[in-house]
C-alpha cells in the first residue's frame, strides 16, 4: 500500500513538471498576450483599488478580538442599559514642563481653571453644525446626569476660588468638600493630583500637575471634539507644543490614538520607493556575471522585480472588489511579497543560468521550468495556505493582512508563470543570439553565448554553491553544527518561557509623538496606575427581591467581588450596591427588612435619594418590580499590561457565584475596556491555534510534493525550531506577542518551510551517496535560497529606521524569521539530510530528455522568435557575427563536451 501511494506522488511530481514544461513552450509560441494580459489585468487591478477601497483606520476596530466575551457582554448589557460606551480624553497641566514645579497656587489654580474652561466652551464644526463639550459628553455615568468629569474643580462647582495659596490649601482639604459623586475630594488626590504632597497631618501641600478625564460618547461628532483638543494645544504635523497660560499640555485622546496608529504606519510610499531601489540593486548584482554580459541576465531580473510589483496591483484590486477593508498594517504586505515573489524570480533566473547555454532557447527555459516548477509551486501553496490559515485569526488587524497576503502571493505566483516566464523566453533568446545585456548588441566573442563567466574564487555564491557542501560533508562540522543549533534552541526554549503578551499601547505612536510624550509624562508623574482605576459593572437580572436565598447570593457575590485583590482597598470606595444603600435606610428609617418586605418603602427611599441611585436599577412599568439591578465595582489602579489579569480574576469571581450557576438569573461583569484586555487573555491561544493549522496544512503540501515521510518529518522538525527561536528571542529583543508580531509568526511557517523545502526536493531528485546528494542540493539549491533570504531581508531593511512602533517590531520579526529560516535551510538541513537522509526519488525519463532535445533543430521551432527579436541589437556598430552562430553551434560542440552536458543535466 505505502509502495503505491508514493508511486502515486511521484507520478504527480511527474506531471506537474510536464505541466509546466508545456505551459513554458506556450509562453514561448505566444510570448506577447502571456506579458499583455497579465499586465493589463494588474493596471484594472489598481484603477479597482483606487474607486473602490475601503479604508478601516480604527485601532479599536483592527487590534482586538471581535468574538471575545467581552463582546458578547457589552452586546447583552447594551439590550438592558443602553449604550455603556464612553470614550476617555485626558489632559495633563505641568507648570512651564517642569515636572518640580508645585501648581497648587491661587494664582496657578486659577489659570488652571482657565484652561479647563476653554475646553468646556470650545466649539468644534461638525458637519454644519457646531457642537461643544456639553453636547458630546457622557452623562449617564454621573449622579445628577452632569457631564462625565474628573476634575479637581469639581470640589468648587461654582463657589469662587480660594484667592490665596493658604485658602486653596485649606479647601482642598476641608473633609466637607465633595464631588459629584458625594466622595471627599482629597480623596481624589492620586487620580486629580500629580505627585501630590503631603504635610505632617496628612495634608495635600503641593503637587506637580493637574491632570483631568473627559468623558465622551463613541460618536462621530465626538470623535471631532477629541480632535479639536488636540489641536488646541498641539500641532500634530510640525510637533509643535503649545503652552497655555504658563501650562505645558499633554493631552491624549482616544481619537489621537487612532490618528497617531495610522500616521505611525501610513505613507509608506518613500519606504516602498526604497525598497525597490534595494532591490532592483541587489537583483543587478547577483545577475550580473563577470566578464560575460551575454551570459549575465540583469534585464530579466529587473523585469522580474517589477512583475511582482504589478502583481500587488492586481491583489489591491480584487480585496477592494470584495469589499475587504484595506489599512495600515495591509500597508506592510508589499514588502513582504516583494521578498517572496523574488524568490521565485531568482529560483528561475538561476536554474535557467545552469541549462546548457547550446539548447534551443525554448526548450532551454522549458526544462529549467521542469525542473523548478513543481518547487516554486511547493513553496507558494505552502505560504499561501499559511497566511489562508491566519485569515481565520479574531483579530482583524491579523485577518485583513493575512487575507491580503495569501491573495498577493496567488497573484504574484501566476504573473511569475505567464507575464515572467515570457520575458524569460525573450531572454533566452537574447543570448542564443549572443547578444549582450542590456543593450541587445552583438559580442565580440562568438562563444560568449556558452562560455562561463569570472567568478570570485570566495564569494557568496562560489562560498555556497562550491565550498559549503564539502566543509559539511566534514565529521567533525556536522557535530559543531548540530550542536549549535541545539544550542540555538535552548536559548529560544528559554526566551519562550519569558515572553510578554498584549499590545503596548503607549509605543503605538511614531517616536517623537505627542502621544508618547503623554505617557512619557504620565509615567513620569505617577500617574500610571491611578490613571488606570476601573468603575467595572456587574448586571444582574432575574433576581426576586423577595426571597431570602436570593438575596443571600446577591450579598455573598458583592462580598466576594469586595474581596479581591484587584477591588479598591478602602470598602467604601469598592462597591457602590443600590441593594446595600437601601437596607442601610431601611435601618436608618427603622423600617422592615425582612427581604418580604422589600418593595414596601421603595417608592420612597428612591424619591428621597433621587437619580444617584435610580440608575442602577430598571423597574418594571407594569407592578413596579425590579427587572434589571447593576453593582458597580471600582478597582484598583494597575498599568495597562496588568489589566487583563483584573478582568480574569473579577470574571473568575461572577463566574463562581451562585448567582451565575443558576438558569433563571444572567450575570455579567463589563467594562467598555474589557474588550481591549482581551487581547493579552486571546492572543496566544489564537496564536498557537492559526500556527498548527498552518503547519498542519503546510505538512499536507510538503507531502505530496517531497513523497517521502521522513523527508516531510525533517520539515516539521525545522519548522518547529525556527519558530520556538522565534518567540523565544522575541524576549530577548523586546518584542512583545501582540497582533503584529502574530503576523510575523504566522508568515514564519511559510518561510521556514521555504528554506528547507527547496533543498530538501534537490535532494530528493540528486543520485548517490547521501554527502554527494547533499552537495548536489547545495549546488543546485543553495545560491536560489541565500538569494531569497538576501532579497527579503533587504525589502524589509529600511523599515529598521522607521519612526514607528508597528514598522520596527515587524522588522525584528521579518530579520529573525529571514536569519533562522537560512541558518537552519542552509547548514542544520544539509547536515541532517547527509547523516539520515532518505532514498532519492527520480525522474527516469529526465535522463534521455535532454539528449533528445539536443537531436532537435534549434532553428524550426523559433521562427516567431527571429521575428520578435529581429530589430534587438542590429543597429550597433560593435557587434561582430551574425545570427547565423547559432546555426552552426551543434557542429562547433565536440561529442566528449555533449556527453559531459548530458551527465551534468541528468544530475541535475
Amino acid at each position: 500500500m505505502g509502495r503505491s501511494w508514493f508511486g502515486i506522488l511521484h507520478a504527480f511530481d511527474h506531471l506537474l513538471a510536464s505541466a509546466f514544461y508545456r505551459l513554458s513552450h506556450m509562453a514561448g509560441r505566444n510570448k506577447v498576450p502571456f506579458i499583455l494580459i497579465p499586465v493589463a489585468l494588474a493596471l484594472a487591478g489598481l484603477a479597482t483599488f483606487l474607486s473602490l477601497m475601503v479604508y478601516e483606520p480604527r485601532m479599536d476596530a483592527l487590534y482586538f478580538p471581535t468574538d471575545s466575551r467581552a463582546v458578547y457582554d457589552d452586546a447583552a448589557v447594551e439590550k438592558i442599559w443602553g449604550d455603556q460606551g464612553i470614550r476617555f480624553s485626558q489632559v495633563m497641566l505641568v507648570w512651564q514642563g517642569n515636572f518640580d514645579a508645585n501648581v497648587l497656587t491661587a494664582e496657578r489654580f486659577a489659570k488652571a481653571h482657565k484652561v479647563v474652561q476653554g475646553i468646556l466652551t470650545d466649539r468644534v464644526d461638525h458637519d454644519g453644525k457646531t457642537v461643544n463639550f456639553t453636547d458630546v459628553c457622557v452623562r449617564s455615568r454621573t449622579p445628577d446626569d452632569s457631564c462625565f468629569l474628573l476634575s479637581v474643580f469639581n470640589g468648587w462647582n461654582n463657589e469662587t476660588l480660594p484667592s490665596t495659596d493658604e485658602q486653596l490649601i485649606e479647601q482642598l482639604n476641608a473633609p466637607t468638600r465633595v464631588d459629584r459623586w458625594k466622595r471627599p475630594l482629597r480623596d481624589e488626590v492620586p487620580l486629580l493630583l500629580a505627585k501630590a504632597h503631603y504635610d505632617s497631618e496628612s495634608r495635600v501641600d503641593s503637587a506637580a500637575a493637574y491632570h483631568f478625564i473627559f468623558g465622551t460618547k463613541p460618536t462621530d461628532e465626538g470623535t471631532s471634539w477629541e480632535g479639536n483638543l488636540v489641536s488646541r494645544f498641539i500641532d500634530v504635523n510640525t510637533e509643535e507644543w503649545g503652552e497655555s497660560e504658563g501650562f505645558r499640555v499633554y493631552v491624549r485622546t482616544e481619537h489621537s490614538i487612532d490618528t497617531e496608529v495610522e500616521r505611525s504606519v501610513g505613507g509608506n510610499l518613500l519606504l516602498m520607493s526604497v525598497v525597490f531601489i534595494i532591490l532592483i540593486g541587489y537583483a543587478v548584482s547577483v545577475t550580473y556575471r563577470h566578464r560575460n554580459l551575454v551570459r549575465s541576465q540583469m534585464l530579466v531580473a529587473l523585469t522580474g522585480v517589477a512583475i511582482v510589483g504589478l502583481s500587488l496591483c492586481l491583489t489591491y484590486g480584487i480585496c477592494a472588489l470584495a469589499g475587504i477593508p484595506f489599512t495600515a498594517v495591509v500597508g506592510l504586505s508589499p514588502f513582504l511579497i516583494l521578498g517572496i515573489g523574488v524568490d521565485n524570480i531568482f529560483i528561475i533566473i538561476n536554474t535557467l543560468h545552469e541549462r546548457d547555454p547550446d539548447l534551443e532557447s525554448r526548450e532551454r527555459v522549458s526544462l529549467t521550468m521542469k525542473e523548478c516548477g513543481p518547487s516554486i509551486t511547493m513553496t507558494t501553496l505552502t505560504s499561501f495556505v499559511a497566511f489562508a490559515a491566519g485569515a481565520g485569526a479574531s483579530f482583524p488587524v491579523v485577518s485583513g493582512f493575512c487575507i491580503y497576503t495569501s491573495i498577493a502571493i496567488l497573484c504574484a505566483f501566476l504573473m511569475t508563470i505567464t507575464a515572467f516566464l515570457a520575458c524569460v523566453h525573450l531572454d533566452a533568446i537574447r543570448q542564443s543570439r549572443n547578444r549582450i545585456d542590456l543593450v541587445f548588441c552583438k559580442s565580440r566573442d562568438p562563444k560568449a553565448y556558452k562560455g562561463s563567466h569570472q567568478r570570485l574564487p570566495w564569494g557568496p555564491t562560489a562560498i555556497v554553491k562550491v565550498h559549503l557542501g564539502p566543509f559539511l560533508a566534514r565529521p567533525i562540522v556536522k557535530a559543531l553544527v548540530v550542536l549549535s543549533f541545539l544550542s540555538l534552541l535552548a536559548g529560544g526554549i528559554v526566551g519562550m518561557l519569558h515572553l510578554e503578551q498584549g499590545l503596548p499601547v503607549h509605543e503605538l505612536g511614531p517616536y517623537g509623538s505627542f502621544l508618547r510624550a503623554y505617557y512619557a509624562a504620565e509615567k513620569k508623574l505617577g500617574l500610571e496606575e491611578p490613571a488606570q482605576q476601573l468603575d467595572l459593572t456587574v448586571s444582574i437580572s432575574g433576581l426576586d427581591f423577595t426571597s431570602a436565598d436570593d438575596m443571600g447570593q446577591l450579598e455573598q457575590l458583592t462580598r466576594d467581588l469586595e474581596d479581591s485583590e484587584y477591588a479598591h482597598p478602602e470598602r467604601r470606595k469598592a462597591i457602590t450596591s443600590f441593594v446595600r444603600a437601601y437596607d442601610q435606610w431601611r435601618s436608618a428609617n427603622e423600617v422592615a427588612l425582612a427581604p418580604a418586605a422589600f418593595y414596601d418603602h421603595l417608592g420612597t427611599f428612591l424619591k428621597q435619594q433621587g437619580a444617584p441611585l435610580q440608575r442602577f436599577v430598571v423597574l418594571d412599568e407594569a407592578d413596579g418590580t425590579i427587572k434589571h439591578m447593576r453593582i458597580s465595582v471600582r478597582t484598583v489602579g494597575l498599568p495597562f499590561k496588568d489589566q487583563a489579569d483584573l478582568m480574569v480574576s473579577f470574571r473568575e469571581v461572577v463566574d463562581g457565584s451562585k448567582l451565575s450557576a443558576r438558569s433563571d438569573v444572567d450575570v455579567y461583569i463589563t467594562h467598555p475596556y474589557f474588550f481591549r484586555f482581551e487581547q493579552e487573555v486571546a492572543i496566544l491561544g489564537q496564536t498557537m491555534q492559526t500556527m498548527l493549522i498552518a503547519a498542519a496544512a503546510v505538512l499536507v503540501i510538503t507531502f505530496i510534493f517531497l513523497s517521502h515521510p521522513l523527508t516531510v518529518l525533517f520539515v516539521l522538525l525545522i519548522i518547529l525550531m525556527i519558530d520556538a527561536n522565534l518567540m523565544g528571542y522575541m524576549t530577548w529583543w523586546n518584542v512583545p506577542l501582540d497582533a503584529t508580531s502574530m503576523i510575523s509568526l504566522v508568515l514564519s511557517i511559510g518561510f521556514s518551510v521555504d528554506y528547507s523545502a527547496h533543498l530538501a526536493h534537490a535532494f530528493m531528485l540528486a543520485p548517490g551517496t547521501r554527502d554527494e546528494r547533499m552537495q548536489q542540493a547545495l549546488s543546485t539549491m543553495g545560491v536560489s535560497i541565500a538569494n531569497g533570504g538576501m532579497s527579503t531581508l533587504l525589502a524589509t531593511l529600511p523599515l529598521a529606521g522607521a519612526p514607528a512602533y508597528v514598522f520596527r517590531v515587524y522588522f525584528k520579526m521579518m530579520f529573525m524569521s529571514v536569519v533562522f529560516g537560512v541558518l537552519h535551510g542552509l547548514l542544520f538541513l544539509p547536515v541532517l539530510l547527509s547523516l539520515i537522509g532518505p532514498k532519492p526519488m527520480s525522474r527516469a525519463e529526465d535522463a534521455g530528455d535532454e539528449e533528445s532535445h539536443k537531436q532537435k533543430s534549434k532553428t524550426s521551432s523559433q521562427a516567431d522568435d527571429t521575428t520578435t527579436h529581429s530589430s534587438h541589437g542590429e543597429s550597433c556598430d560593435v557587434s561582430e557575427g551574425s545570427d547565423e552562430d547559432e546555426a552552426r553551434r551543434a557542429s562547433e560542440t565536440t561529442a566528449d563536451d555533449e556527453a559531459g552536458r548530458i551527465d551534468h543535466e541528468h544530475q541535475v
